[in-house]
């Protein structure tokens, strides 16, 4: 009987009951000190710790548990921080400003991490950057020994952020070439990292994680600064174990023979769930003096470990190297515990799901060879399969269709002219969504518990829609949103109204700071029984004295933002999905809406890393889905879709094939660099860059947005553009919601003046 050893990449932040969600925004408020939130933050990291150690996990991760995002968290502790942050006081204070913004101080970029939904906040480099920088890691140094305090030095394994992957992930203010300023920062860096490596030594730890998720980058002008880098910074002592970690791709020839060969390196650890790494060991082999650290355990999927892929994947790695067994990521991308969802469990797909519990289990059982898990997970495999539904009308549906099915019926340029909303130049709408007050998660909740009818609930839900049009009208926008109380999530919602999926009570899992979302999981062929948002259109519309949206999510971040099946194809999972949409667009159409917006902000997320076939398979299904979701409508219904938060510029021409007449973009953290590059391929259609950044408190000036919409005329036409935020609005306040909104308007009531004057 074959054993192994096994390590963790990191855990969950949030807490098994969201507790340090709710922590991190009492702070923010000012209702608990900065030493009651770090009280929290550690029972959390204490607990994870505690299933970790019970599981008999080898090597448990520390000093990476942070309070709002890991990328965030080493630009402050480096001395990364732009120079409007100046005035902030070093620390926790820095930290959360350059996360969310201070008065007068906008917060860093947003972007998606690699290809999952987690968000990072991207380090910015100005020219204030010192060539000294002020680094300060006692607050590192202080987590990783509370660790070694709490497991032992042998358990214990610090976890910092590679320098290749910092400086890549960096934002560069200045003008100059993007390979000579990281190369100069990386210079700055590594006598920092090379003393914090030696300082981590000196505190009697056996081993060292790395991560460099920037090795999944086909990117060859990143070789030089990983010669420069290592094994440069590596401490020399033979005691130690430097652990290299890569995740969510394979590593490609080039980085996988640079990573095997590397002096000073004594584990390499490798995602065996994404990607192909299996493929380059077999033709390049792997060292006998290395530890192979084998990710076949999905860190992003909630379904349990499927012998049928591990058995010959553990038998194919054993032939070459000597293994460690361990997920393939952090556990941070699934939910904490699935003890706690009864209906989950007695669900008949819940016997083949593990959230980070159970995973931790099924790594131990893997680990020490036992077989009577391995019978047991083939039995509740076949079990599962043999429930499938048998209904094959999806399946017909998808097989019928033509060419016809996932184009619009006339080209935007013959259908523009036709969508007469009546609307003036530089039209002002919402994204979608609205605050959700305590209020209206109260009629929720009372619904959900049968505290309410549903003809109770619908008439609360009802106010709420007047009260929201009645807002629209009083601030004067031109397009109106309903506002959305009646939903949690804009993916949640639409799942929970479609047959195949399934929900938990709290499996959540953190997207960005303190935002956590509940992910659907996909168990069966998906559909739509019955219209989901018509309802709500409907009152909305007749309230309103002007179009009022209707809102919907769109199939490609419906299935990016589930767990999806892993029995078939992500392809045909999102077909199925944009299906079920077209026939709500279409009775949305019947009930007299012309604006409808189907969001996709995460059309990109999913992309292949690298270049290629995967790539162009990927771009082109996913348009498809949308395209298929969309066509349905007559020419004289707008389709608006809202995109955000990723570098969209390496599938520009995918999104000008979504064929959408309007499309909102996020921006206002990016400097226009996504208008830009909407710009340069020549994109012709209508256009809402986001004049203001909604994850921010901060309510901007007048004077700000009309610079803003000035900036965006110089790069499109007039007609085309559309005024809207960057995002829904759901997680501020009203009165910073009408404050931000009544700018909004008034700026482009006077940016209109000015356009009309210079035309006169």
């Amino acid at each position: 009987m074959v054993t192994y050893s096994t390590a963790c990449l990191g855990f969950g932040r949030m807490g098994p009951n969201r507790e340090l969600k709710f922590a991190l925004e009492k702070y923010w408020k000012g209702t608990i000190t900065a030493k009651e939130l770090l009280t929290v933050a550690n029972s959390v990291e204490d607990q994870a710790w505690a299933l970790q150690t019970e599981a008999g996990i080898n090597k448990i991760t520390v000093g990476d548990y942070c309070l709002y995002d890991n990328v965030l968290q080493f630009s402050e502790w480096l001395g990364i921080t732009p120079s409007r942050f100046g005035a902030v006081k070093p620390g926790l204070d820095r930290m959360f400003a350059m996360a969310r913004g201070v008065d007068g101080a906008p917060a860093l970029s947003m972007k998606k991490w690699l290809t999952s939904n987690y968000h990072y906040m991207v380090p910015e480099v100005d020219e204030s950057l010192q060539t000294s920088l002020p680094s300060d890691f006692s607050e590192y140094i202080t987590k990783v020994q509370r660790g070694i305090d709490k497991l032992g030095a042998n358990v214990a394994t610090p976890v910092i952020l590679g320098p290749v992957s910092m400086v890549r992930f960096c934002n560069f203010k200045v003008e100059a070439a993007i390979d000579l300023q990281r190369f100069s920062l990386l210079q700055q860096l590594l006598p920092i990292y090379t003393k914090l490596l030696a300082q981590l030594a000196s505190m009697g730890v056996t081993e060292i994680q790395i991560h460099e998720p920037a090795l999944a980058f086909a990117d060859a002008s990143l070789k030089t600064l990983y010669d420069k880098a290592y094994p440069s910074i590596l401490p020399s002592s033979s005691e130690l174990a430097i652990n290299m970690v890569s995740f969510f791709e394979d590593v490609g020839e080039t980085n996988y023979q640079w990573l095997t060969n590397l002096s000073n390196v004594k584990i390499v650890s490798l995602d065996f769930t994404r990607g192909d790494n299996l493929s380059l060991i077999k033709k390049y082999g792997f060292p006998k003096t290395k530890i192979l650290g084998a990710g076949v355990i999905d860190g992003r999927s909630v379904w349990k470990a499927n012998p049928a892929n591990i058995e010959p994947l553990l038998k194919e790695l054993g032939k070459a190297a000597k293994i460690r067994i361990q997920p393939s990521s952090s556990l941070q991308f699934v939910p904490w515990d699935l003890e706690t969802e009864s209906n989950l469990i007695s669900h008949t797909a819940g016997s083949v799901l593990a959230f980070s519990k159970q995973k931790l289990s099924e790594l131990s059982s893997i680990a020490k060879g036992d077989a009577s898990f391995m019978t047991r997970a083939k039995v509740d495999w076949a079990t599962y399969k043999k429930a499938l539904s048998s209904d094959q009308r999806v399946s017909k549906r998808l097989a019928a269709l033509t060419e016809a099915d996932f184009c619009r019926s006339e080209s935007y340029a013959v259908r523009r002219p036709k969508q007469t909303l009546g609307l003036p130049i530089l039209p002002t709408t919402s994204i979608g969504s609205f605050p959700q007050t305590k209020e209206i998660r109260s009629i929720r909740n009372q619904f959900k518990r049968n505290k309410i009818t549903k003809n109770e609930y619908e008439n609360a839900i009802d106010q709420q829609l007047a009260l929201m049009i009645g807002i629209q009208e009083g601030l004067g926008l031109d397009i109106f949103v309903h506002g959305e109380p009646e939903r949690t999530d804009m993916v949640e919602f639409f799942a929970q109204k479609m047959d195949g999926m399934l929900f938990s009570q709290n499996g959540w899992v953190q997207s960005f700071g303190s935002r956590c979302v509940r992910p659907p999981i996909f168990w069966n062929d998906i559909s739509r029984p019955n219209a989901m948002t018509v309802r709500e259109f409907t009152v909305s519309q007749k309230l309103a004295s002007k179009p009022v949206k209707g809102m919907l999510t769109g199939p490609v971040t419906i299935l990016n933002w589930s767990f999806p099946r892993v029995d078939i194809s992500r392809k045909v999972q999102a077909m199925q999905i944009g299906l079920a949409v077209r026939d709500e667009i279409l009775d949305l159409e019947r009930a007299g809406c012309k604006v409808i917006q189907v969001d996709e902000p995460a059309l990109r997320e999913a992309m292949p890393l690298k270049v290629g076939s995967e790539r162009d398979d990927y771009l082109t299904w996913t348009v498809d889905s949308f395209r298929l979701a969309t066509a349905g409508v007559q020419s004289k219904t707008q389709i608006h879709t809202h995109m955000c938060y990723c570098e969209f510029s390496d599938c520009m021409e995918a999104i000008d094939k979504l064929d959408t007449d309007v499309n909102s973009i996020e921006n206002a953290r990016s400097d226009n660099a996504t208008l830009l590059a909407f710009r340069d391929i020549g994109y012709g259609k209508g256009l809402g860059p986001g004049t203001y950044d909604i994850h921010s408190p901060v309510v901007p000036p007048v004077a700000f947005i009309e610079e803003k919409l000035r900036s965006f005329l110089k790069c499109m036409d007039v007609n085309e553009l559309v005024v809207n935020p960057d995002c829904g609005l759901k997680t501020r306040a009203w009165p910073e919601t009408i404050a931000a909104l009544k700018n909004m308007v008034e700026a482009t009531k006077n940016v209109r003046k000015e356009i009309l004057a210079a035309s006169a």
